[in-house]
């Protein structure tokens, strides 16, 4: 069976992503992604926040790897034409913090089969907060 364009696209960005290859997922960007696309990031922490547009969301990711050795591995993808739901188990570490936790990223795609707007939900959101604080 053929996997979904949705969650192809989806699973080159994580691959981008595990490489470190920022430079990539923002060639992806234009591919996947509205100019004026919407990443929320839950919690209360300092990646906490609503990030607009194509500036924003790259800094914010850039933000979230700069310097922290990181993993984020697809364990399931949910697509449809209309949203992809990603499931993955991220682990990290930071100034002598490590974290381990699934993570879902719910997103919503346009007509044009383009990322939207996108959550980022965590199963241990104090422990997310605390590695991010």
């Amino acid at each position: 069976m053929t996997e979904h364009p949705n969650a192809v696209a989806v699973r080159r960005s994580f691959e981008a992503w595990n490489s470190g290859r920022l430079d990539v997922l923002g060639e992806y960007f234009g591919e996947y992604f509205t100019d004026d696309a919407v990443l929320h990031f839950a919690g209360n922490n300092a990646m906490s926040g609503t990030y607009r547009g194509r500036d924003a969301v790259m800094d914010a990711l850039a933000r979230a790897r700069r310097g922290r050795v990181t993993q984020s591995d697809v364990e399931s993808v949910l697509a449809s034409d209309d949203h992809v739901i990603v499931f993955f188990h991220l682990t990290s570490e930071r100034d002598g913090k490590t974290l381990d936790v699934v993570q879902v990223m719910a997103i919503k795609v346009n007509a044009e089969g383009k990322l939207t707007e996108a959550w980022f939900l965590v199963n241990d959101q104090r422990g997310f907060d605390q590695f991010w604080s």
